[in-house]
């Protein structure tokens, strides 16, 4: 019985160390695009895509991210680089609807050894077009970001053609 009375005595601050952890996440997703002008940002850990204009997010997306993970070093890793670069003019692409190439690796991660080309923000593959939002489920491309569908690549490539967004943030 004393168990019990010394749970519902501490339940109040439980409670609310839980809603400031949770609070503490969110304003974090709130303001993805703080310093980023005219920016697309990624969040590999929460898997979202933000556009971003004027440091302020108008839009956001889920995103696949390389099998192997983050931190592309090498070309064949399967992972996704981490920083900024710059973005490519979106072309169509017969295996994704739309590529957007990503400026890897950076002259200073050349210097550095980083090797690996063909990094993108893409849409889906072809054959599993169909799936829309099922195909950010999972990890799944060689490195690239990948969204869920069709309509979402095209929403973000007129973004970096018309909004004049030239530059990545991968985090």
């Amino acid at each position: 019985m004393e168990f019990i009375l010394r749970i519902k005595t501490f339940a109040p601050f439980l409670v609310f160390f839980i809603y400031m952890i949770d609070f503490a996440c969110d304003a974090a997703a709130m303001e993805p695009c703080k310093g980023h002008k005219s920016a697309i940002v990624v969040d590999t850990a929460q898997h979202r895509l933000w556009l971003c204009q004027e440091e302020k997010k108008f839009r956001e997306f889920e995103v696949s991210i390389g099998q192997g993970g983050i931190d592309k070093r090498e070309q064949g890793d399967k992972k996704t680089p981490l920083g900024e670069y710059s973005l490519g003019t979106p072309r169509s692409s017969n295996q994704f609807g739309i590529f957007i190439p990503v400026g890897y690796p950076t002259p200073d991660q050349e210097a550095k050894g980083f090797t690996g080309s063909a990094v993108g923000v893409h849409g889906p593959s072809r054959i599993f077009k169909g799936l829309g939002r099922l195909n950010t489920w999972t990890d799944w491309t060689e490195g690239c970001i990948a969204v869920g569908t069709d309509k979402e690549i095209s929403e973000i490539s007129q973004s970096v053609k018309k909004q004049n967004v030239n530059r990545i943030v991968i985090k």
